[in-house]
């Protein structure tokens, strides 16, 4: 009866035609009502359109980098005779580093970032049936026609409502959302990786590599060639390095504090620690994150957010408390405040004399006390701006007034 709930995974392979395959391909993932509260879905492919494929061939830039790193790291490597242990050290690394990157490629490429389900759809069409017009209506994307979930955004490109939506990035063709952020993050994780190794390990071999390039005839280009091709894979990996080093820093914060590219920090409530952010990234096992493999998915559906207790402080809150706090100086100890037994002893200790006088100066329309007589606010402001002067009271007035009158009606 309806397509977007009929679960690939349930099925044997090649039961469907292609064209019934595309389309639940192109719709989220099958799911249940008992499945969409806090449970992500099973993996599935991005589906294909004629806006992604105009973006398919920036992509072959990066093959075209890592062919540029690899002709003088490996290929040359080889010819020049290096040491085996020293070959064995340094391919192994670079190989690994440079399959981890690839990888991650490739799943943020493939990866279905998600769109609300069709069950979640019929849920908020019942909601909105039952909810008074004009009164907690569910949104509504202006542009697709469908029940909008939090913090989903609709993609031009791909002309989907995708959960999450951070960008849409023309260098993996796809974008990036709830269920690929992880995979799009070690990617570039991976990449810094690995520029960094690379230009780290070739950094010692450039005097001997250079004169190798220029006097060699054992390579397949002439010696002028290899020598640009030398200096293009520096300026190009020195490049990439500085840009993506920030880049790759602004994301990991975002992930941290739960925000994206698009919605920035301006739902701040969202932000419910720096681990229960990241489990809604790279799912709930520590040990698999910085596997570029799917697993069990994103903690969550990328339709229910949890959001902080009220009260409690995130990880932007956190971070503005650490800076205020390194920046301030040690504070000063506190004044004291007296409780009432000290200020009711303080008071008696007046002479009666002081306190006729003081309460003379305070209220000159009243007559004198006597001590017998009983302690009046006039006289308890009078001993308390006393003490203050001298450093045992703090001398507030509201303060003084409050307590005073209490201790005059027990007197």
């Amino acid at each position: 009866r309806d397509l977007n709930t009929i679960s690939l995974r349930s099925l044997p392979p090649f039961s469907l035609p292609l064209p019934l395959l595309s389309h639940c391909c192109g719709s989220m993932r099958a799911s249940t009502v008992d499945e969409q509260r806090g449970r992500a879905a099973n993996c599935a492919f991005a589906p294909c359109s004629g806006s992604r494929l105009q973006s398919a061939p920036v992509p072959l830039i990066i093959l075209g980098i890592v062919l540029l790193n690899y002709i003088p790291y490996v290929v040359w490597a080889v010819q020049r005779g290096l040491s085996k242990g020293l070959i064995a050290v340094l391919f192994t690394f670079f190989h690994l580093l440079l399959l981890m990157m690839m990888w991650s490629w490739a799943y943020t490429c493939a990866t279905d970032p998600g769109v609300p389900t069709q069950a979640w759809q019929d849920h908020m069409e019942a909601v909105a049936k039952e909810a008074p017009t004009g009164l907690g209506e569910p949104r509504v994307c202006r542009k697709s026609g469908l029940y909008k979930p939090e913090r989903s955004h609709y993609c031009s490109v791909t002309k989907r409502l995708t959960l999450n939506m951070d960008h849409f990035c023309p260098w993996v063709v796809n974008t990036v959302g709830f269920y690929n952020r992880k995979f799009f993050l070690l990617f570039l994780f991976y990449t810094v990786c690995l520029l960094i190794f690379t230009l780290a390990s070739i950094a010692p071999q450039l005097p001997s590599l250079f004169g190798w390039t220029m006097n060699t005839e054992d390579t397949f280009l002439p010696s002028v060639a290899n020598v640009v091709l030398l200096v293009a894979m520096l300026l190009v990996d020195i490049i990439l390095l500085f840009l993506l080093c920030p880049f790759l820093w602004m994301h990991w914060r975002m992930a941290m504090r739960n925000e994206t590219t698009i919605d920035g920090n301006r739902f701040p409530h969202f932000d419910v620690g720096t681990q229960q952010n990241l489990q809604q990234v790279f799912g709930r096992n520590r040990w698999v994150w910085l596997i570029p493999m799917y697993f069990s998915g994103p903690d969550g559906d990328g339709m229910h957010w949890p959001v902080k207790e009220l009260g409690s402080s995130g990880t932007a809150q956190q971070d503005e408390a650490a800076k205020g706090a390194s920046s301030q100086m040690v504070p000063s100890k506190p004044p004291l405040v007296p409780d009432r037994d000290t200020l009711r002893q303080e008071a008696f200790a007046v002479p009666a004399i002081e306190i006729q006088e003081s309460h003379a100066v305070l209220n000159p329309s009243s007559t004198p006390i006597s001590s017998s007589s009983g302690i009046t606010a006039g006289s308890i402001l009078a001993t308390s701006s006393a003490n203050a002067r001298n450093g045992s009271v703090h001398s507030s007035p509201s303060y003084g007034a409050g307590h005073a009158a209490a201790l005059d009606s027990e007197v």
